[in-house]
């Protein structure tokens, strides 16, 4: 089977986008992601935090509070820990932790009285969401490049 010319084209597009997208594209463990344990408490319950990928120390703080901490390298994560104050009142506060250029956070709710503390949860950080973009665009810019090509040799003909 004879493959022609526009067809070849589109299979010479379609390999070069994918090349451009892995060869962009950041390794799976860059991406920083924060988790609490719990993700919810009272007044003085001790929170757990953990920055996996983070392979250096890193510092947190609760946004809206004066409550901040430090977490020091552990293998390839990094570990940390706060304390829910007194001056923080019922509300979700995000909890961000800076990882060299990256932040990453995750959500913690304090609660009134004494309930029953949750399991964790976490977010990625900013540089996965740039790379799932430009991994993104890159293939619409084939797909365009492709609709060109096809118009272009459907004209000459």
């Amino acid at each position: 089977m004879r493959i022609t010319r526009p067809i070849r084209g589109m299979l010479a597009a379609l390999s070069l986008s994918a090349a451009l997208v892995l060869a962009t594209a950041a390794p799976a463990n860059a991406v920083i992601t924060v988790t609490l344990t719990p993700t919810a408490g009272t007044i003085g319950t001790r929170v757990d935090v953990l920055a996996a990928n983070c392979d250096q120390d890193a510092t947190g703080d609760v946004e809206g509070t004066d409550v901040s901490f430090k977490l020091p390298k552990n293998d390839n994560h990094a570990l940390g820990d706060f304390t829910v104050t007194e001056k923080m009142e019922p509300a979700t506060y995000t909890v961000a932790v800076t990882c060299g250029p990256d932040t990453a956070s995750a959500k913690f709710t304090v609660t009134a009285g004494t309930g029953a503390s949750t399991g964790g949860g976490s977010t990625a950080s900013q540089a996965a969401t740039a790379v799932l973009w430009s991994g993104a665009a890159l293939v619409v810019a084939a797909a365009v490049g492709l609709w060109m090509l096809r118009r272009r040799d459907g004209a000459a003909a």
